[in-house]
Formats: structure tokens, C-alpha cells, sequence
């Protein structure tokens, strides 16, 4: 006898056996040559005990426990990566000296200045924050038209802005003619 097994309904039954009629798997045990017992399948010499009617209570009773400590860890890991976040935020905040972006309308106002008071043409402008005002490197155009003024053939300035409770700046600028004046907050 071979092991003979059939998949499917009662109409593809084995060539050994008796299938029940709402099976959906059915196989033949090698060892003991019997059908095995189905998950519903009861025996009955063999009762349901009490005990068992209080398992499916206590199984019930862990999982709602289960779903609370769940919460309690969610929230203890919100807490840390909100903590996290928080210290990542205050460490990267820009210190008296790093290079920043400047506040609106801050560019505009030290281009302005430039071209109407030192009258030169800013290319780039980098920001610096100090403790109540923002430095500024300020890359200009050489001026090599007017040869008797050695301040147009300076290529750098310095500015120090200043912010007004009305949202006027206040610049004041001078030429970089040595790196020791070229260092951030340092005017």
C-alpha cells in the first residue's frame, strides 16, 4: 500500500479510508494508517473539562493586557524620539559665529547699501549671527575704470547689520584688507 493522499473536497477521495464530507485537507498517517483528528474533532470518551472553558477566558483576558502594554510602550518610544528630536534641534541651533541665512529682506538691504552709499555692485553676501546684530561678507565687483581710488580695487567688505524695532536695518561697512579682519563678529 502506497501513501495515497487527496487535496480537496469529499469528491476526490482516497484510495484508503473514509473522508468526511466538509474536510478541505485530507491525508493518510504513515505510521498509524488512520485519518488524523480534525481541529473540531472531538473523541467521545473525552469530555471538555471545566479548565478549558477558563483558558479561552484568561487567553482573552492576557490579550487586553497585551493591547495596554502596547500603548504604554508606544508611548515610552514617542517620548524618546520626541526627546531625541528636541536635543537634535538644540544642538544644531547656529551659535555667535556660524554662518546662517539671513533674515528677510537683510540682502536686499546691504545690496542697497552698497550700490547707494560705497557705490560697488555686491556678487555674494554670506551671513554671519553675533549676539544682537548679523556680520555679513560681502563679495563686490573691482572697479578698474577709476584708477586713482585703490578702495575699488578691493574685492571684499565687511558689514555689520543691525535690526530696528521697525524692521530697518542699520549697516555700517568696511573694507577687508588684512585676514584679521576677515573673521565673523569681529568688527
Amino acid at each position: 500500500m502506497g501513501y495515497n493522499y487527496a487535496v480537496g473536497t469529499a469528491h476526490f477521495l482516497p484510495t484508503i479510508g473514509v473522508c468526511n464530507q466538509r474536510a478541505s485537507v485530507v491525508y493518510l498517517d504513515s505510521i498509524t494508517g488512520s485519518f488524523p483528528m480534525g481541529l473540531f474533532d472531538q473523541d467521545e470518551d473525552q469530555p471538555f473539562a471545566e479548565d478549558d472553558k477558563i483558558r479561552l477566558f484568561q487567553t482573552h483576558q492576557h490579550a487586553a493586557g497585551s493591547s495596554r502594554n502596547y500603548l504604554k510602550l508606544l508611548f515610552f518610544v514617542a517620548l524618546i524620539v520626541v526627546t531625541a528630536g528636541a536635543v537634535v534641534y538644540y544642538v544644531t541651533l547656529p551659535g555667535v559665529g556660524d554662518r546662517v541665512l539671513g533674515p528677510k529682506g537683510l540682502e536686499d538691504a546691504i545690496r542697497t547699501h552698497f550700490l547707494d552709499k560705497q557705490k560697488r555692485t555686491a556678487t555674494d553676501v554670506t551671513f554671519f549671527t553675533c549676539e544682537n546684530y548679523y556680520w555679513a561678507r560681502v563679495d563686490v565687483e573691482t572697479r578698474t575704470d577709476i584708477p586713482g581710488n585703490p578702495l575699488f580695487l578691493i574685492p571684499r567688505y565687511r558689514a555689520k547689520a543691525v535690526r530696528h524695532d521697525n524692521n530697518t536695518w542699520d549697516i555700517s561697512a568696511s573694507p577687508i584688507t588684512s585676514p584679521e579682519m576677515d573673521v565673523p563678529c569681529n568688527f
